[in-house]
């Protein structure tokens, strides 16, 4: 008989919630998909489907519930606050060292949903507005360092974003260490802007700074 069998189990409902959260975001990370079911959820905890589907209406708001823990940790770790001042350079270093970190600690559940429009537009979490304000003040700041149209600004600002993700993964999977991954980002992030600085014509070949 397993250990505990026959014991009450007198976890309250929000631990409850909380195994289950766990569990979907196991799931996801594992799965590399946002298809999971309740019974996935209830069976990885030992639970009935009657006790997942009195915490969670559908596997839509359990998905939302697992993006706003997420969003709860970055915001934790201080990611808005991250993106508010300085240079361009500055605010995508400081954003990207945060989001390095989570994904290496937590995985990338983030990026796995998010990248699914379908079930995007079902859920209603933080998780999307903190992302959408992010890219809104490191896009505008790229358009103002860089003297970049709007819709440049955004596709660069996109495209950076993955490089966090990567390095984190890396470190994740233990082919690099925190230094290693931190120093990969900085040094990608800091070549990906450089090469949309504006320089006068003519000068480019010659190698020289503004001024």
């Amino acid at each position: 008989m397993a250990e505990g069998a026959g014991k009450r189990d007198y976890r309250t409902a929000d631990e409850r919630a909380a195994q289950m959260i766990d569990a979907a975001h196991a799931i996801i990370e594992r799965e590399r998909s946002t298809e999971l079911s309740l019974r996935d959820v209830a069976d990885a905890v030992g639970a009935s489907r009657a006790l997942a589907y009195a915490y969670f209406a559908d596997r839509h708001r359990l998905i939302e519930a697992v993006l706003d823990r997420e969003a709860e940790l970055l915001l934790g770790a201080g990611l808005d606050e991250a993106g508010t001042d300085g240079s361009f350079a500055e605010r995508a270093g400081r954003v990207a060292a945060i989001y390095l970190d989570h994904v290496a600690r937590h995985g990338s559940v983030l990026e796995i949903v998010m990248r699914e429009p379908e079930v995007m537009r079902e859920l209603q979490t933080e998780a999307s507005a903190i992302r959408s304000r992010i890219y809104r003040r490191l896009t505008r700041a790229a358009r103002r360092d860089l003297q970049m149209p709007a819709p440049d600004a955004l596709a660069l600002v996109q495209l950076l974003a993955v490089i966090p993700e990567e390095a984190g993964k890396q470190w994740r999977a233990g082919h690099l260490d925190r230094t290693e991954a931190h120093r990969l980002c900085s040094r990608l992030l800091a070549a990906g802007i450089e090469a949309q600085v504006p320089r006068p014509q003519g000068r480019e070949k010659a190698g020289l700074d503004d001024g």
